[in-house]
């Protein structure tokens, strides 16, 4: 099972027993961006059961920090969907209070050079509304290159937003 430590935060598999905070993390988040509808509690728990490996394309972890789980982020490179060494991040820290810490930061770039070095990834991409600066100055900092704005991408309360995709390749480097 992968573990990927940093100054700040641990990613790891996440556990059975986190799946009710897992539920309720997502629910403090401001927009329902990671609500599927249908039963998301049998969602949650068969990412749970599969976390921590990279199983048909999709890699599961659990974001610790000072001792507790703060939030989750995912790799996905779905077949068909993807061409082969593409993956596509998305992080979620649960509570705000969390956030402005630097945990999403050292956790995306803890996932992203662990897919440029130990899976071989030859780009690693993100997107975030257009309206979230934080997430863009994250981006920007690690050395992803803005690429473009997908308009009207990301469901949102009372319609959708435009999105603004990032990436960085193998030829970067890993992201600092």
């Amino acid at each position: 099972m992968l573990v990927l430590r940093g100054r700040r935060v641990r990613l790891r598999p996440l556990r059975s027993d986190e799946v009710d905070g897992i539920l309720d993390g997502r629910r403090l988040l401001a927009e329902s961006a990671h609500s599927f509808g249908g039963d998301e509690r049998e969602r949650v728990r068969r990412r749970v059961e599969r976390s921590g490996r990279l199983i048909e394309g999709r890699l599961d972890l659990g974001i610790e920090a000072e001792g507790r789980l703060v939030g989750e982020i995912e790799a996905r490179s779905p077949e068909g969907c993807f061409p082969p060494g593409v993956f596509e991040l998305g992080i979620a820290l649960f509570d705000p209070a969390s956030r402005g810490r630097g945990y999403g930061s050292e956790a995306i770039q803890l996932l992203t050079n662990h897919l440029l070095a130990g899976e071989r990834a030859v780009r690693v991409q993100a997107g975030t509304a257009v309206d979230n600066i934080a997430m863009r100055r994250v981006f920007a900092k690690l050395g992803f290159a803005e690429e473009g704005t997908m308009r009207d991408f990301l469901p949102a309360a009372g319609g959708r937003v435009d999105c603004v995709l990032y990436a960085v390749t193998a030829a970067d480097g890993l992201a600092r």
